[in-house]
């Protein structure tokens, strides 16, 4: 299934490069904004109990992705929203209003843990754009394994406790990191798919300065 997922991206990515109006224009990105700071990390949920999360996440550094939401602005001439943070969803709260029936956030950061999820590789994409009527939301399409396996796994921890698999689709999942918006952030609810075929940049890493 994995292997069939990503021949489509592949064969969105050539899609878009032919039928995109933007030709896939590239912007750039720094490789060592995308590891994580000695001093700060990535982490996944929070402990706090008195804030109790809906949602599964891998937090990351913002630099990179502050220095391409700059460059969309400019690129497209719109001034976007954001939180002045970057991450990717793993589970998000409309997944797991279905999942609760079952199994707590506590059990699936405690699994998320187990297969290091901190330490998830992924790799940039795309810089994509959903748009409903004259709302619209730019991204970076995320390709990642780790997250696959990760959401496979809860699937499975579900069913083992009595949960429907039709429930839950591990692989009904588009990995990115919100950039900005012009209103809201748009999703899958709302008829968009954050995926290859939604590429309207192209994105290569800067190359390292030799000393």
């Amino acid at each position: 299934m994995r292997a069939f997922h990503l021949v489509i991206i592949s064969l969105s990515l050539t899609a878009c490069a032919s039928k995109s109006p933007y030709a896939l224009s590239s912007l750039r990105y720094s490789n060592e904004d995308l590891k994580p700071k000695a001093t700060r990390g990535i982490a996944s949920v929070s402990h706090d109990k008195s804030k109790p999360k809906s949602y599964l996440s891998l937090d990351l550094p913002y630099a990179a992705f502050e220095k391409l939401r700059l460059e969309v602005e400019k690129n497209q001439h719109v001034t976007l929203q954001h939180r002045g943070e970057a991450h990717i969803t793993v589970v998000n709260p409309v997944e797991f209003t279905k999942l609760k029936k079952k199994i707590s956030m506590n059990e699936i950061s405690a699994l998320a843990e187990r297969m290091e999820l901190t330490k998830a590789p992924y790799h940039l994409l795309c810089v994509g754009k959903g748009a409903v009527k004259d709302d619209s939301t730019y991204y970076a399409v995320v390709e990642s394994d780790r997250l696959f396996q990760i959401r496979k796994a809860i699937h499975m921890l579900y069913t083992s406790k009595g949960g429907k698999a039709e429930d839950f689709s591990p692989e009904q999942y588009y990995p990115h990191v919100t950039l900005g918006f012009t209103k809201k952030d748009l999703h899958f609810e709302d008829g968009v798919i954050k995926d290859a075929s939604s590429c309207i940049y192209s994105l290569r890493p800067e190359e390292q300065k030799k000393n």
